[in-house]
């Protein structure tokens, strides 16, 4: 039988002496042929061995049956004592390596390789082990050394890139090292020592493996590789930190997951608890002492109104200005050598009492005694509170300011521009210019400058007093009336207190209101419009009589009004107003104007316009007085009024009114001025001069040199 061995080389000379060596003959025993030259490749590139077949020849042979006993017509694993895996720890030499024996298996007993003949031998990994399948006459199964020194045969290592045959009687050595690196760490505390941060380096164990592979002709090894981090004792973490004496806020967790760290890092392993600061006491007002931003209001209409951006705090007579809260007390923190840190010391508030304030009994609420914007000032510990009566606003009022709305008085320095809105409870000083804005003033107004294109309304709770007091009796007459028909109604057989008891007085309402009570369901309408034109100067005593006649006389399903007695009530009320409605007023609103022009003017008082007016409606309650010149519009005056001149020339837009009881004195009157006292009307056919106009005791007009 021939045997032959296919071998490989970088040249055909090496591959030759590779098959003769495995071979164990010389070459005058053999027969060679040349599968493949080698080829060196282009600069290394696609260079490829030299394969040669090597045979015995027919006497080389026979000279070899003594070794028929070596029969191998059936796979045999190869035997572990003389096929080894050896395992070369890191660190360790080759003859120091330990071995590692692995423990004989049957590595064939279920691999089918198709017929018993092969004429190829294979070797493969299985299990860790190194197996080979080698029938009679078959080539040996070569193995490529990846990296120098990792395979040795026969105790001789193959270099990186080498290959070598390998039969059964081959010992094979693989070393596969691992590689170690030990953790490190430091423990660093900061100069508080409130914190103790552990900084770690992690080291390593790596050990390697073979992986199993297919049976092949050929074998690359192919390792795998387990890197495990090499962990830290955390007893040697407590230890160090029992050695610097640290004892609290010790995060036992952190340091088993620094112990276990894959990545390098610090980690806070201690850490102290600041300590918390607490509060000194305070002054709290009731509202804020600044003017705010607020957010832009929106219309009924549903666009935005950009004006409404600006509150001002102010505060009524008698109301709560703020409160002294206490002091809270801190508190206390450890570092972590367990140290306490004490928490900054608290304070109480001292209030000290100043202009038109005053002080609850155990100090702690303050109060006005006058309206206006309260001010504080502190010092130390102390804080001195005072009423300022008068906002003073520096420059123009416009859309980057926002409206005004303010309890007390108010001084602007500068104008009302376009479409803003200037509102005080108290007086308003104005020395700009106000253009095509709203004034609404409580007690006076003062213009330094022009009035173009803007509604002023000056005293609008005198305005309302004036015009709701005689509705008020009419409204007191018809009620007492109304009582009357409840008493006869509620004395009819027909009547059903019932119904009474569910609706109310409100069918009943409804029958009176389509008969002789006409007039007074219109009247009460009147009522309702005039508070919504004065709603925002109303008290809360106004505000709730209103809405009692909503609910008593105007809801058709259902009246508040159940027996005459609740009529009676009504008409108490209605007299308790009355009465304040037709008081005398001790302080007569009034306003200062410079030149009026294309304007509305409404004053509960006097009004003095010192240049003149122009195409203006004003309406006063008090006497109008004009120092210069009014040329059209309408002007009325409650009682009276003392003119320089009045009239357009040419035209008859001009109207002056005054009540029955009042006198119009002018310096001059042009022709087609329309002159209006109480109910009688009469105009001006020709200039006239130094006149004093009245009614006499039979309401005829008549003027000064005529009576």
């Amino acid at each position: 039988m021939e045997r032959s061995v296919i071998s490989k080389g970088k040249t055909v000379e090496q591959a030759v002496d590779r098959a003769l060596a495995l071979l164990e003959v010389s070459k005058k025993e053999v027969s060679i042929e040349i599968i493949d030259n080698e080829s060196r490749g282009f600069l290394g590139l696609n260079a490829r061995p030299a394969v040669v077949r090597v045979s015995l020849l027919a006497a080389s042979v026979a000279e070899m049956g003594a070794l028929s006993s070596m029969n191998l017509h059936t796979a045999t694993p190869v035997s572990v004592d003389r096929h080894t895996v050896g395992i070369l720890e890191q660190g360790m030499s080759a003859e120091s390596a330990a071995v590692v024996t692995l423990p004989p298996v049957d590595l064939y007993a279920d691999l089918t390789l198709g017929s018993n003949k092969l004429e190829e031998g294979k070797i493969w990994i299985a299990d860790g082990q190194i197996a080979m399948h080698i029938p009679d006459g078959a080539n040996l199964p070569m193995i490529d050394a990846f990296k120098s020194g990792d395979i040795l045969i026969n105790g001789t290592a193959l270099l990186a890139g080498q290959s070598a045959a390998v039969s059964k009687e081959d010992v094979i050595e693989i070393r596969l090292n691992g590689e170690s690196k030990d953790s490190t760490w430091e423990l660093d505390i900061d100069a508080e020592g409130m914190n103790a941060a552990l900084h770690i380096e992690p080291g390593y164990h790596i050990t390697r493996s073979l992986m199993d592979t297919e049976p092949n002709t050929r074998l690359m090894l192919r390792v795998v590789q387990n890197k495990k981090p090499a962990a830290i004792d955390p007893e040697e973490i407590y230890h160090q930190l029992r050695t610097k004496e640290i004892i609290f806020g010790i995060d036992s967790s952190m340091i088993k997951q620094a112990c276990r760290a894959e990545r390098s890092g610090p980690f806070i392993i201690a850490a102290g608890q600041l300590p918390v600061a607490g509060q000194d006491g305070i002054f709290q007002l009731q509202t804020d002492a600044a003017a705010r931003k607020v957010q832009p209001k929106l219309r009924d209409n549903g666009t935005i109104d950009y004006r409404e951006t600006r509150e001002f705090p102010s505060i009524l007579e008698g109301e709560l200005i703020g409160t002294v809260i206490p002091s809270k007390p801190g508190i206390d923190g450890r570092d972590i050598y367990g140290k306490v840190i004490l928490a900054p010391a608290v304070h109480d508030i001292q209030m000290i009492p100043g202009k038109d304030v005053q002080l609850s009994e155990d100090g702690r609420n303050a109060f006005a005694l006058k309206s206006g914007m309260p001010s504080q000032t502190r010092q130390g510990h102390y804080v001195k509170l005072s009423m300022i009566p008068k906002l003073m606003h520096s420059g123009d009022v416009n859309l980057s300011t926002g409206n005004i709305h303010f309890r007390g008085d108010v001084e602007i320095s500068g104008a009302v521009q376009d479409t803003m809105e200037v509102e005080a409870e108290g007086n308003i000083r104005v020395r700009g210019n106000i253009n095509m804005a709203q004034i609404l003033a409580g007690d006076s107004l003062i213009v330094h400058a022009n009035v173009l294109s803007s509604r002023i309304i000056v005293g609008q709770l005198q305005l309302f007093y004036g015009q709701i007091a005689p509705m008020l009796i009419y409204v007191r007459e018809q009620v007492e009336l109304m009582k009357q028909a409840v008493h006869q109604v509620s004395s009819a057989s027909a009547f059903k207190i019932n119904d009474m008891n569910q609706t109310g007085l409100a069918p009943l309402f409804q029958v009176l209101f389509q008969g002789r009570f006409k007039w007074m369901l219109e009247q009460l309408e009147r009522l309702l419009r005039l508070e919504e034109q004065y709603k925002t100067a109303l008290k809360e005593e106004w505000i709730r009589y209103f809405q009692e006649i909503r609910n008593g006389f105007m809801n058709k399903e259902n009246s508040s009004f159940r027996t005459a007695e609740d009529l009676e009530s009504f008409i108490r009320r209605t007299n308790y107003l009355y009465t304040l409605a037709s008081a005398p007023v001790v302080e007569r609103n009034f306003a200062r104007l410079h030149f009026v022009q294309n304007s509305t003017v409404r004053c509960g008082g006097d009004v003095v316009v010192e240049k003149g007016a122009y195409n203006a409606h004003l309406y006063c309650e008090g006497v109008l007085e004009a120092t210069g010149t009014l040329r059209g519009g309408t002007y009325y005056a409650a009682e009276g009024m003392v003119l320089q001149e009045a009239g357009s020339p040419g035209t008859g837009t001009t109207k002056l009114h005054v009540n029955a009881t009042a006198r119009i004195k002018a310096a001059r009157v042009l022709a087609g001025t329309t002159i209006q006292i109480g109910e009688r009307i009469h105009q001006c056919m020709e200039d006239v001069e130094h006149v004093t106009i009245r009614l006499d005791n039979n309401e005829q007009i008549i003027w000064k040199g005529s009576e």
